[in-house]
């Protein structure tokens, strides 16, 4: 071979390597290897996993354009999560980061994405408003504002409801409760009644108790074991929207004029020369109906079972609308028979095509998505010719019912706002469909 061919075969495989491998991502995972603690290093460990197969797929795939992944351990420390986002911003083949993945590593930073024009992406950091403040910056799991306007908006929308209570828990819980209140009141609708509770009260009986008392001195009723017979026969005359009247009478409810009447109720009542009944015992079985439901954000899936059992026992009976802490099937299903109508919004349902890794558990598959499905929404946009930061980012920004195999985007402000929407009767789990929240309707 001659020194010319020598040459320009080490030249174009030197080019080649170095086309080959100028796509850089950056990973900042809170991987925790600075403790021998395995529970520690699980989210972190199952979130590169799916990070890893999904550029294995992709460079299979996309010889041309293959990425390489440059990974920093965040030990969810804020101070050092900005060191690894200024290294990786410094380093001009890198064309964006993914992570970090908690809202306390990345909020103190989040400017930091802006500073160096690099995609900063995030999978699961919920706070608010930190995409929609900081450009650069993407938020690929729904905030709180926008899970509770999501649920507010479903309720009015498609349940045709327009008043509420609320019963929240006093810190993490305010988070969805300010927000779907907020978007209630937006919609034309009214808050009836908000208490607050601690998290670490395992007793509610007073919270509940004040609860009722707000929700019930709002509503006015009808007591069918104690009703006359002339009463009795103009209900029964007149065509009421809830049950039948023989029914209420057999079981002797305590029924809102509203619930039988609808929105319209006192006016139906003066036509009807009725008067609700002015006292009942609240032991019996109350059916409200001014207030159409109850929105119940609580802050862990653990809280389920102290909650409805309470709930229930306080013989409220309304529908409760929740946040995604309710999505736990086996618990739900363990207390159906405290539960009689439950709506909640779900950012994680796993598509049944969707291969799972072995050895994972539950919470580990919802770890490794989070990373696959995330760092293939930022592979596909390199694929479509998004190589530097500037093209990426804009590519990213337009994302719009992207599919994926555990969720969908839609990116507003650089934020998901798509929520699936579940509810739980009859002790089964069902899907009601994605629901998008956008602002922008105002």
């Amino acid at each position: 071979m001659s020194i010319n061919k020598t040459i320009l075969l080490i030249f174009l495989l030197v080019f080649s390597s170095k086309v080959c491998a100028q796509i850089r991502i950056g990973v900042a995972l809170p991987l925790m290897n600075n403790t021998e603690n395995k529970e520690e290093k699980k989210l972190g460990t199952e979130m590169l996993q799916g990070i890893s197969d999904a550029v294995k797929e992709h460079n299979r795939n996309n010889p041309g354009a293959k990425v390489e992944l440059l990974t920093e351990d965040t030990q969810r420390d804020p101070a050092i999560a900005l060191e690894i986002i200024n290294k990786f911003g410094s380093d001009k083949k890198v064309i964006a980061i993914f992570g970090p993945v908690f809202s306390s590593e990345l909020s103190p930073n989040a400017g930091a994405a802006d500073f160096h024009k690099i995609p900063v992406v995030t999978p699961t950091s919920t706070q608010n408003f930190l995409a929609q403040k900081n450009p650069f910056l993407f938020q690929l799991n729904p905030t709180y504002d926008i899970r509770g306007r999501t649920m507010a908006k479903f309720a009015n929308d498609e349940l045709k409801m327009k008043r509420f209570a609320v019963f929240s828990e006093d810190s993490y819980g305010k988070n969805f409760a300010e927000s779907f209140s907020d978007e209630v009141l937006k919609n034309g609708g009214s808050i009836t009644a908000t208490v607050y509770y601690s998290k670490d009260d395992n007793d509610l009986t007073q919270e509940l108790e004040e609860l009722e008392d707000k929700i019930f001195s709002t509503d006015k009723f009808i007591d069918f074991g104690n009703i006359t017979k002339e009463n009795f026969d103009i209900i029964k005359s007149y065509d009421i929207k809830f049950s039948y009247p023989d029914s209420l009478k057999n079981e002797m409810l305590v029924v809102s004029i509203y619930k039988l009447f609808g929105r319209d109720a006192d006016r139906i009542m003066d036509s009807l020369k009725l008067k609700p009944t002015a006292s009942f015992d609240k032991s019996r079985t109350v059916i409200p109906g001014y207030t159409e439901a109850i929105y119940i954000p609580i802050s862990t899936y653990m809280e389920i079972p102290k909650m409805i059992s309470q709930y229930f026992s306080e013989h409220i009976n309304l529908p409760v609308l929740g946040t995604s802490d309710w999505n736990n099937k086996e618990i739900l299903e363990e207390n159906k028979i405290y539960i009689k109508n439950l709506y909640f919004d779900s950012d994680f349902n796993l598509r049944e095509d969707a291969e799972t890794p072995d050895k994972l558990s539950e919470s580990g598959i919802k770890n490794y998505f989070f990373g696959y499905d995330g760092m293939k929404l930022i592979l596909d946009k390199i694929s479509e010719g998004n190589k530097d930061r500037i093209s990426l980012n804009n590519a990213l920004e337009l994302t719009e019912n992207y599919i994926t195999f555990h969720n969908k985007i839609t990116l507003i402000d650089r934020t998901n706002t798509e929520l699936e929407i579940m509810r739980f009767n009859m002790g089964e789990l069902m899907r009601l469909g994605n629901f998008k929240y956008n602002k922008l309707n105002y």
